[in-house]
């Protein structure tokens, strides 16, 4: 690969993650107005399978990096291609729903404390990356296989987002 190659993907990766942080930013931002979430994490009473509250952000960290490096890897699918790839333009469609989807969860649980609506947004983004993962399969394995650890991980959470919302609400 050309030094051209590689610095644009190297930009074309650093838009989709800085798209993707903006948005995960926002949402730590709405949530946080209060009291913050690792203050609201700590009045909670948590179930016995939940994890210590520092936990999360190194958790969504890497979560944030697989799936940004997912989607960048389905971008690059599509503009290689030099033609339209509809499994990589579904999956990328499927991949921006879950990013806002994923944006509501902190503000909805930490900010409004609503719960159940908490719970709700994180089981819906779990079916939509698993049908991100799905759709992107056909595109990409390896992007495919980058959402899998989210998939896992929103799963978890709705089971710990429900456990929470059955003994706070």
């Amino acid at each position: 690969m050309s030094s051209g190659g590689l610095r644009r993907d190297l930009a074309s990766w650093a838009g989709v993650a800085g798209v993707y942080a903006a948005a995960q930013g926002l949402s730590a931002w709405a949530g946080q107005r209060r009291q913050g979430t690792r203050g609201q994490y700590q009045d909670f009473r948590p179930p016995s399978f939940a994890p210590p509250g520092p936990v999360f952000p190194l958790v969504w960290t890497g979560l944030n990096l697989t799936t940004a490096t997912s989607a960048w890897r389905l971008w690059r699918v599509r503009r290689d291609a030099r033609a339209e790839v509809p499994h990589a333009q579904s999956a990328l469609a499927w991949w921006v729903l879950a990013v806002v989807l994923r944006s509501g969860y902190v503000p909805l649980a930490f900010g409004a404390r609503r719960y159940w609506a908490a719970t709700a947004d994180s089981a819906l983004l779990c079916a939509v990356m698993l049908r991100y993962a799905t759709v992107a399969r056909r595109a990409d394995p390896a992007a495919a296989a980058l959402a899998g650890p989210e998939v896992a991980w929103t799963a978890f959470a709705t089971v710990l987002s429900t456990a929470i919302a059955v003994q706070n609400a």
